[in-house]
């Protein structure tokens, strides 16, 4: 059994990965860096709720900020944070996992 501060650790994780808004956000910066109004756009909120969003996730260390003049950009630096969102969200690791639990009873069965 893990520790209970890595058990409340990954449970924080999840919390924060659980807003529809802000796993959005990740989703979209796990493609690549981009700024908050792209992102408003992509999740069909306003750009300050972005910003809210954005600011938990800097603060966490999933992201950080990058100044171009008035531009701001994002990018995902959490590689554990985006292996996580990958597998939740991509359709295809979704059908592999659907495979692999269809595939591993049958096998079973033909061994007995």
């Amino acid at each position: 059994m893990p520790e209970p501060a890595v058990v409340a650790a990954a449970a924080d994780r999840l919390r924060l990965l659980a807003d529809p808004t802000r796993l959005t956000i990740l989703c979209a910066l796990a493609q690549g860096e981009t700024n908050p109004s792209c992102l408003a756009e992509l999740a069909g909120v306003g750009v300050s709720a972005v910003s809210q969003h954005l600011g938990k996730l800097r603060l966490a260390g999933v992201c950080r900020a990058r100044r171009t003049g008035q531009q701001i950009w994002y990018e995902l630096v959490d590689g554990e944070v985006r292996a996580l969102v990958r597998q939740l969200l991509d359709p295809a690791a979704g059908t592999d996992r659907a495979t692999r639990g269809a595939v591993a009873p049958a096998a079973a069965q033909v061994r007995s």
